[in-house]
């Protein structure tokens, strides 16, 4: 069956799935949006150990985040790539060789 959600009926991660408005409450999707707008795509620094769990700091702000497997060092360059239950999704940003 599928499904066809608007912008305003998910809030998302890259690939990584849906959190339907039968799960939250408006206000909560409201509050999740507004955290992907402001680091979506932005990149920060591991604070702690993440073991999928822990926490990141973007533009001197201080964040709850996860993996979606393994875990990362702490000073460990990230990348958000998306917004989970108020969890920053994020991955460990690649440093392209030149």
């Amino acid at each position: 069956m599928t499904h066809n959600f608007s912008e305003d009926e998910i809030v998302y991660g890259d690939s990584w799935g849906l959190v339907h408005r039968g799960v939250l409450e408006d206000k909560e999707i409201e509050r999740m949006k507004a955290l992907r707008d402001k680091v979506y795509g932005k990149n920060g620094v591991a604070v702690t150990t993440l073991k999928p769990i822990g926490r990141v700091e973007i533009e001197g702000k201080v964040y709850e985040a996860r993996l979606e497997n393994g875990y990362l060092d702490v000073r460990t360059k990230i990348k958000v790539v998306g917004i989970d239950f108020g969890y920053l999704l994020v991955e460990e940003l690649k440093m392209e060789a030149k």
